[in-house]
């Protein structure tokens, strides 16, 4: 695959065709501050996305707190882990489930080098259905997952050093335009319906996969690149 973008397009259909029709992949940072926001790449819908940062659920998903340490993709019903959900992912659950999202399956993906990511993937066939699903597919959709997860950071670590032009979504893109055109996250939160904090989240993901250090360089090497035009 030459970029992101048509990494992320290849493995949405091998998923829709095994029988999942949206996912979510999101490296796992043991160095993590507290507040920075995780690098994510996903199909889930929008106002979904928005939702889940602006309440900070990516800090207390234990999906993501706990999958690592699996070792077997586990649908989310059947996820315990030895302890209770709080009352903070209890409302998590409860939300995902109006947002279409009640049910799915972790794949806990261990890379190279030591490299972590957490994949998770819907269906449309229910807790038994997906567990069936899982019984026949599961080892396919591990083994796609980690070689997704090689492709994806090998092809981000390729446009930090850029040897390769980096793949931004279409909702950074749009960001990201608006940044150059002089807007701020609250004025472009307004134009995209879309939060302030959900801006920052999107301009985060930029800035990560270009390497820059603030949103006015990735701007700047956004257009020298010929990714953007002003």
């Amino acid at each position: 695959m030459e970029d992101v973008a048509s990494l992320e397009a290849a493995f949405s259909k091998s998923l829709w065709d095994l029988g999942f029709r949206e996912w979510a992949y999101q490296v796992i940072r043991t160095d993590a501050l507290p507040d920075e926001k995780p690098l994510i790449l996903t199909t889930f819908p929008d106002a979904w996305y928005s939702h889940y940062i602006d309440n900070g659920y990516h800090r207390v998903d234990p999906v993501i707190l706990n999958g690592p340490s699996q070792v077997a993709p586990f649908t989310w019903s059947a996820m315990s882990f030895g302890m209770e959900p709080s009352p903070e992912q209890r409302r998590l659950f409860a939300e995902a489930t109006e947002f279409g999202l009640g049910e799915g399956v972790g794949i806990p993906i261990h890379g190279a080098r030591g490299s972590l990511a957490m994949a998770s993937m819907v269906s449309d066939h229910g807790a038994r259905g997906l567990a069936r699903l899982m019984s026949t597919v599961g080892k396919d959709v591990h083994l796609m997952s980690l070689a997704f997860h090689n492709h994806a950071r090998e092809l981000l670590a390729l446009g930090r050093s850029g040897r390769t032009t980096v793949s931004l979504t279409r909702r950074e893109r749009e960001c990201l335009l608006w940044i150059a055109a002089g807007k701020s996250a609250w004025e472009i939160s307004r134009i995209l319906g879309i939060s302030a904090r959900t801006v920052y989240f999107h301009l985060d993901n930029v800035r990560a996969k270009m390497g820059v250090t603030n949103v006015y360089h990735a701007v700047v090497k956004a257009i020298m690149e010929g990714m953007i035009s002003p």
